[in-house]
């Protein structure tokens, strides 16, 4: 099989919401996936790859609930349908790695497929995420 080069996702500035705790953990989601592409981009072994997703998963629901709580302590006006988009996108993941773990790794869309991740994550971060941005810099005086 073919190995895959793929580009990191860079921690970059106009990623930063301005709440250290919020951009502590989006760094933290970006390592992660940097991890999982790593592993299927270079032939990594297929149980450790779907054990990286999970993580992943899980990582980002852990975030979930911390940024939740956080844009309801500051009256985030949006904030039900920002909630409603993470349990999509929980569903989303948890169905995904539902489907690598009945998967083998052996064929190129199972590596494809592992790396959907990413871009559920890139979609997080640059469109959901930037949504509270203003919320919270104006909540903080700046």
């Amino acid at each position: 099989m073919e190995e895959e080069s793929v580009v990191p996702i860079a921690w970059t500035e106009v990623l930063e919401t301005g709440h250290p705790d919020l951009d502590a953990e989006h760094l933290e989601l970006i390592e992660h996936c940097n991890t999982l592409s790593d592993l299927v981009g270079s032939s990594g072994g297929w149980t450790e790859i779907v054990a990286a997703a999970g993580r992943l998963a899980e990582k980002c629901s852990e975030h979930f609930r911390s940024e939740e709580a956080l844009l309801e302590q500051t009256g985030f006006p949006r904030l039900e349908r920002h909630k409603a988009q993470h349990r999509e996108i929980e569903r989303r993941f948890k169905e995904l790695i539902g489907t690598l773990a009945g998967m083998d790794g052996s064929r190129a869309e199972h590596r494809k497929a592992a790396h959907s991740v990413r871009t559920t994550l890139v979609d997080i971060l640059f469109r959901h995420d930037l949504d509270y941005k203003s919320h919270l810099q104006h909540a903080a005086g700046r």
